[in-house]
């Protein structure tokens, strides 16, 4: 990615981020998230959020503190639809979008977050 790419993108608010990921997340198909002997996790509202983000540079540029050993790892869109969304609810965890080096991430329940998704990918269709 370019580096003025990666500056603009992740120099937006939260909300502008959150749009972009729905969009290039519903172009690409695929989710990204941090790993490593268990997928990355944060607090938000109380409650355990799991990070995404629309592509692997911006997870790799988060991946530091308590996720230095974490690696992007990619998720399709298909499974993240079905499986990881519902489960997330069943837990009641949230979705923490997006989050940038220098900025805090979105915060959305899965229910809103599945729903942003399937309507922008009805635009695909």
């Amino acid at each position: 990615m370019h580096p003025e790419k990666f500056k603009q993108v992740a120099g937006l608010p939260s909300a502008e981020r959150h749009a972009y990921f729905v969009r290039k997340v519903a172009d690409t198909q695929e989710v990204w998230g941090l790993f490593h002997a268990g997928w990355a996790t944060t607090q938000a509202h109380g409650k355990v959020a799991v990070p995404f983000w629309p592509e692997a540079a911006f997870a790799q540029a988060c991946a530091s503190g308590d996720w230095e050993h974490f690696l992007p790892r990619a998720i399709a869109l298909d499974d993240f639809l079905a499986r990881w969304l519902p489960g997330m609810a069943g837990n009641d965890q949230l979705a923490s979008v997006f989050a940038a080096p220098q900025g805090s991430a979105s915060v959305a329940a899965p229910a809103d977050l599945l729903a942003d998704l399937r309507e922008e990918a009805r635009q695909y269709e």
